[in-house]
């Protein structure tokens, strides 16, 4: 369906009909026709909680503004050499060689290298000749000592936590004049971090890098904002499409980039409404040092905050911007929902389960 104008509030109907939008042209997959079943994903602002690799992602992301410290994994940090393989310098990395034991007669085994020092980046390798076999450690042990066995009178080894409990229970039965059994400890649960505690964490006063977002309209009433950034825009655009989705650069261009992100049929105005910033379509800019990274296309309707598209520049993939600013969109829609209450769900649009790179919805 072709829209030229629509409400917000209107879309928003559509919206939860299971409608969506790309440009002017809404649509909705017929489900017994598509070969991979599509469901849209709504996320109550105010209930929302982070999992575990989400609070491990703003953590990481975090470190990275503070201190530029960048995310690897295992042994990224190590170059291979020309042949393909890693190589180990035995003085670098403080390596010592292994005394192995034949035949009461110690041998030098030089290829087997250990670290004696506490250096975290120390390189462990083990470089050894499969064809040849392992040779055995062998060792005189003497026969352990007999004793009379544990001593019934003392109290039995416990972990520490558990006996302050203990501990804390004999003395609130002491002072209720009770049995110890019958007091009853309930586990204090520490305050839960929200989403604004790990967005809003303390930076150093000299960070690493600046991480700001810019909120720009979009659509029929471009703002001077998105006039200014519109170069820098589109090319992040073609950056991420020929990258990320393998995109031709004939189809990047100018014109395919309006019909996509920038054009909306949405008005900006909505009666009754609330919320600090106008309904309609916005791009949600995302600067790191003056530098346009990434871009999320939004709609605010009068109870939702809709993620339309994003797109980010493949450098900085490392980052899992993809999950990062689904976080920061529900952060802004909870910040729209203490102004405006009526501003309740973020809606992230279509899953498909067979799909990859929809996996971060999830």
């Amino acid at each position: 369906m072709w829209a030229h104008t629509l409400t917000v509030q209107s879309y928003q109907w559509l919206l939860e009909r299971g409608w969506r939008r790309s440009g002017r042209y809404c649509y909705k997959p017929t489900m017994e026709k598509c070969c991979c079943p599509q469901y849209m994903i709504r996320i109550s602002a105010k209930d929302f909680r982070l999992t575990k690799s989400q609070k491990k992602l703003l953590k990481k992301v975090h470190r990275y503004l503070s201190t530029g410290e960048k995310p690897w994994k295992g042994l990224e940090k190590v170059k291979p050499n020309s042949a393909g393989s890693v190589s180990v310098d035995m003085e670098t990395t403080h390596c010592k060689p292994i005394m192995a034991l034949t035949d009461g007669v110690s041998q030098e085994r030089p290829a087997v290298p250990f670290c004696d020092n506490n250096d975290a980046h120390c390189l462990f390798t083990e470089i050894v000749d499969k064809n040849k076999p392992v040779e055995k450690f062998t060792s005189e042990r003497k026969p352990p000592i007999k004793g009379s066995g544990p001593n019934s009178e003392k109290p039995k080894c416990g972990k520490a936590k558990q006996r302050r409990l203990e501990r804390k229970r004999q003395k609130l039965a002491a002072q209720a004049n009770i049995d110890p059994s019958e007091v009853i400890l309930l586990p204090k649960k520490p305050a839960e971090k929200t989403i604004e505690d790990f967005l809003n964490g303390p930076m150093p006063d000299q960070p690493a890098h600046r991480l700001e977002i810019k909120l720009v309209k979009s659509g029929d009433e471009l703002s001077d904002s998105f006039h200014s950034t519109f170069k820098q825009s589109l090319a992040v655009y073609s950056k991420y499409q020929m990258s990320v989705h393998k995109d031709k650069p004939a189809d990047c261009n100018k014109t395919t980039f309006e019909g996509f992100l920038v054009d909306s049929p949405l008005e900006t105005g909505h009666q009754g409404g609330k919320s600090p910033h106008e309904y309609g379509s916005f791009h949600q800019q995302y600067w790191l040092d003056d530098k346009l990274i990434a871009v999320g296309v939004i709609d605010i309707l009068p109870s939702y905050v809709s993620s339309v598209y994003l797109y980010y520049d493949p450098v900085y993939s490392f980052l899992s911007l993809g999950t990062y600013a689904a976080l920061r969109e529900i952060a802004f829609t909870r910040n729209l929902m203490a102004v405006d209450p009526d501003i309740q769900f973020y809606c992230m649009g279509y899953y498909i389960n067979s799909c990859p790179k929809m996996r971060y919805k999830v």
